[in-house]
């Protein structure tokens, strides 16, 4: 009688009950979703950084491609806003990958899916690392999430008319189920 409860008691000691298990599953499962959630919302976080910096660099090269315009009228003797009157006044898109009598094309009078953007989306062309608008039936560029509006409004001084003009570049986006996020970049040109 006595091997029989020493092998009961013995049995007792060497196995875990069910209340002991779920509590050691608790822990393990709290140690592994803690690390994977904070390294979820760092991924999330570093893809909208990324973004924004893309945003901004779209929106500061269309600023820099229209003060080369301004500065190649001046060389040539133009009109300093010659081939950006599309933009004075009203929103824009500005391919910086064209030509400059083809760059400036004026946005749509009625918002654009998916944001709340008058201007078409940009394309991205991988093979040379180049943001623009999509040529038909082109199939080296690819959409993107990003949206750029651009908007020249001169300033009249005095009996100066035209000496001044504000450039404002907005760059709308979405990541993920993140809302809409934008960057606007404003800057001012003047009249050589």
């Amino acid at each position: 009688m006595k091997s029989s409860i020493f092998n009961l008691q013995f049995s007792k000691e060497r196995g875990f009950s069910l209340i002991e298990t779920l509590v050691a599953v608790v822990i393990l499962v709290s140690a592994i979703v803690g690390p994977l959630t904070l390294a979820q919302r760092s991924i999330h976080s570093a893809v909208y950084a990324r973004d924004q910096v893309i945003a901004s660099f779209l929106a500061e090269e269309v600023i820099e491609y229209i003060r080369s315009v301004r500065d190649g009228n001046e060389h040539e003797g133009k009109n300093w806003l010659n081939g950006l009157s599309n933009c004075v006044g009203q929103l824009c898109m500005v391919d910086v990958t064209l030509d400059s009598g083809d760059a400036f094309d004026k946005c749509d009078n009625k918002k654009l899916p998916p944001y709340d953007s008058f201007c078409e989306l940009l394309a991205f062309n991988a093979s040379r690392g180049w943001y623009g608008y999509k040529p038909k039936n082109d199939i080296e560029w690819t959409d993107t999430r990003f949206a750029r509006e651009v908007q020249i409004t001169t300033i009249p001084k005095g009996n100066n008319s035209d000496k001044e003009a504000k450039i404002e570049v907005t760059v709308r986006w979405k990541t993920g189920n993140l809302p809409e996020r934008s960057v606007t970049v404003r800057d001012y040109i003047y009249d050589w």
